[in-house]
């Protein structure tokens, strides 16, 4: 496990240097907390007493010289951190890198914060550490993945960053859903902006989809719609007074009936044969979409109904996506 340098990802001169200010301030940082680290050792008695017994010289050194100057020492490093946080503020300016100039420090916040030389301060030093090295990282210059810390601090990021998202989404939607139910600007929005522009979109679609489903369904069902006009024939003979006097006549009246029925079966399956013909010709493809285009127009004029349907769909849509959003995919990759 160890440390993979891509250098050739550095541009001449600019990243090149941006990358040794990087790798400078991690050394910087992680000697500044080491020092803080040994100082706060240091104040126990127990410690003093076995440096004094067995480091004399570097004890009396490290009293004099270090601790009791501990606070001027910190706001060296402080003066060092200051100077790089604000190179690197001006950069984000003239780059442009944000909406607005005065952006930089509140989305860099730790790294202000870390800057107090005062108690529990000081420990948001690590943040500048790990910020550096995901900056590194995210750059390919450096590859932290195949080292315990680099993998560790990588999974706990990415854990954190995907649990403050979900809940800004998920807060979001909230917030979607409470305008939709109270019917505000939203639903105007997505009725004038969404729907209003695809509207054509959906009439060539709604209207292939009854052309291509008549032409199926009568391919699939012709035979019973056949035998569905024999019944309904033979059963209207027998309900009317004609139809049963018709059939009282000897030898002709069957024939007559076997007639009519074959004559009401090739009747009505050539005009529904026709029908689904012209439906579903290219040629009448425009008078199907005015059609389709009419029935739309005419629904959304008392559109209490419609409004309410399309309302429920967007809510439920936005439960679905919510549930998804909630889903911790950093325990299945666990």
């Amino acid at each position: 496990m160890s440390v993979h340098f891509n250098l050739k990802r550095l541009r001449p001169n600019l990243d090149g240097l941006g990358f040794l200010i990087d790798v400078g301030m991690i050394l910087l940082v992680i000697a500044n907390l080491s020092l803080i680290l040994f100082d706060w050792i240091y104040r126990v008695e127990a410690v003093q007493s076995a440096m004094e017994t067995y480091t004399p010289d570097f004890y009396r050194f490290y009293s004099d010289s270090i601790h009791a100057n501990f606070f001027e020492i910190d706001l060296a490093f402080v003066s060092v951190y200051l100077t790089e946080f604000v190179i690197r503020w001006a950069a984000a300016i003239a780059r442009q890198t944000y909406h607005r100039w005065f952006f930089y420090p509140f989305v860099h916040w730790y790294d202000l914060l870390g800057c107090i030389p005062v108690g529990s301060f000081r420990w948001l030093r690590i943040l500048r550490v790990v910020s550096l090295m995901y900056r590194l990282q995210k750059l390919g210059v450096v590859d932290f993945r195949d080292t315990a810390v680099g993998a560790t601090v990588i999974k706990y990021y990415r854990i954190l960053m995907e649990e403050i998202s979900d809940r800004v989404v998920i807060n979001v939607l909230d917030g979607a859903q409470r305008e939709i139910r109270s019917g505000g600007a939203m639903m105007h929005r997505i009725e004038q902006d969404v729907l209003a522009p695809r509207r054509a979109q959906l009439v060539d679609y709604v209207a292939g989809r009854i052309a291509d489903a008549t032409r199926r369904s009568h391919d699939q069902y012709r035979d019973q719609l056949s035998e569905y006009l024999v019944h309904v024939t033979d059963e209207a003979v027998q309900r009317t007074p004609a139809g049963r006097r018709l059939a009282a006549i000897p030898v002709a009246g069957p024939r007559a009936i076997a007639l009519l029925g074959d004559t009401v079966r090739d009747g009505g399956t050539a005009l529904v044969a026709q029908i689904v013909e012209d439906i579903s010709a290219p040629a009448n493809r425009q008078r199907l979409d005015a059609l389709v285009d009419n029935l739309l127009v005419a629904s959304s004029g008392g559109g209490e109904q419609l409004n309410e349907m399309v309302k429920e769909t967007l809510l439920e849509i936005l439960d679905h996506v919510k549930d998804q959003v909630a889903v911790q995919h950093w325990k299945e990759e666990d």
